[in-house]
């Protein structure tokens, strides 16, 4: 017998990878789980979009236990094309924003997508929808079950811009949250000539990282490039070599100690050494796609009405150690 649950937890970023607290989710999917769109101050996005074509977008503060349940999108989401969106704050003008991407096909017969996309941003300080128009970009955002990366003030997707002929080149579309513009990220030149769906974004620390996988399912090895310098396409470095030969399926996000948290077919969540190779099975499981994980601290965002006011606070347990959020979601627990 199998029971499914969809669980949200702090883990404390130490060696042991400690529980720090469970947290009670008051949201139901209406057909698998709730997808993670990001996380920010505190607040965590949700879209209860996983395999279907629901509009339930979700901001929540679980520990203010706060929720704001954004207005229906102007540009409906169909099976008839993609839909992408991230989450991420607006420093500068105190202010929390979800973008999103919508593709639709060609044609019913053609289903290469149609360039440039509709583009939307949900403000939480006014919150509606805008539709950005102009911004959009005339290139793909691929990948579209895996996570966008927000780190420097934008949300970051990996893309390809796709010439005459079958000519392409990879790079990563920026948006960035306070100017609502997207920006060009150049990978490096191997990388850029890659199969698109072979690569993700994450973020490693403060910087921005680059997964690059072997294959673009079952991959034995992937690689790990980090861009040193932000916006500066020459600093991007290979840092190191994953060995994903364990059954491991999909590099999930790194710990402070810059150790790789990857998804197993069978074993659930891994903690990765890579200069030893050391492996630690963390006793966290569920489906591959499910897994979420990124720094959360706690916070006093007040959710109330269209305003977003906070007083940050951390969630140390007062040795110092910050709080990584991870998400499990239809997980099997065998009774």
């Amino acid at each position: 017998m199998f029971d499914e649950t969809e669980l949200f937890a702090l883990y404390l970023d130490n060696e042991l990878f400690d529980k720090h607290v469970e947290l009670e989710c008051p949201f139901r999917s209406v057909k698998e789980y709730f997808r993670v769109v990001g996380s920010c101050d505190g607040l965590i996005c949700l879209s209860d979009d996983y395999d279907t074509f629901t509009d339930t977008i979700i901001i929540w503060n679980p520990s203010v236990r706060r929720s704001v349940t954004l207005p229906k999108p102007q540009f409906p989401y169909t099976s008839q094309g993609a839909c992408l969106m991230g989450f991420g704050c607006d420093a500068f003008n105190n202010d929390y924003k979800v973008v999103r991407i919508v593709y639709q096909y060609n044609s019913p017969d053609d289903h290469n997508y149609r360039v440039p996309p509709n583009v939307e941003v949900y403000s939480l300080s006014t919150g509606t929808w805008r539709n950005l128009g102009v911004a959009a970009p005339t290139y793909i955002v691929y990948n579209f079950f895996a996570l966008p990366a927000f780190v420097n003030g934008a949300v970051h997707w990996v893309a390809s811009d796709r010439g005459d002929k079958g000519s392409f080149h990879n790079l990563v579309a920026a948006f960035d949250m306070k100017d609502e513009v997207f920006r060009d990220i150049m990978m490096p030149d191997g990388v850029a000539k890659t199969e698109v769906l072979k690569l993700s974004v994450s973020v490693l620390g403060t910087s921005l990282a680059l997964v690059q996988y072997e294959k673009i399912w079952q991959s034995e090895y992937c690689w790990v490039w980090m861009m040193e310098e932000y916006g500066v396409a020459e600093s991007w470095t290979r840092l190191f070599t994953v060995d994903m030969r364990e059954g491991m399926r999909k590099v999930v996000g790194f710990q402070r100690n810059n150790e790789v948290l990857l998804s197993a077919r069978v074993r659930g969540l891994i903690s990765y050494a890579p200069n030893t190779q050391r492996t630690v099975y963390l006793g966290i499981h569920g489906t591959n796609r499910s897994f979420y994980v990124d720094n959360y601290v706690e916070s006093l965002v007040l959710l109330k009405g269209n305003r977003a006011l906070y007083a940050a606070n951390s969630c140390d347990d007062g040795e110092g150690e910050s709080c990584v959020h991870a998400e499990e979601d239809g997980t099997e627990k065998q009774q």
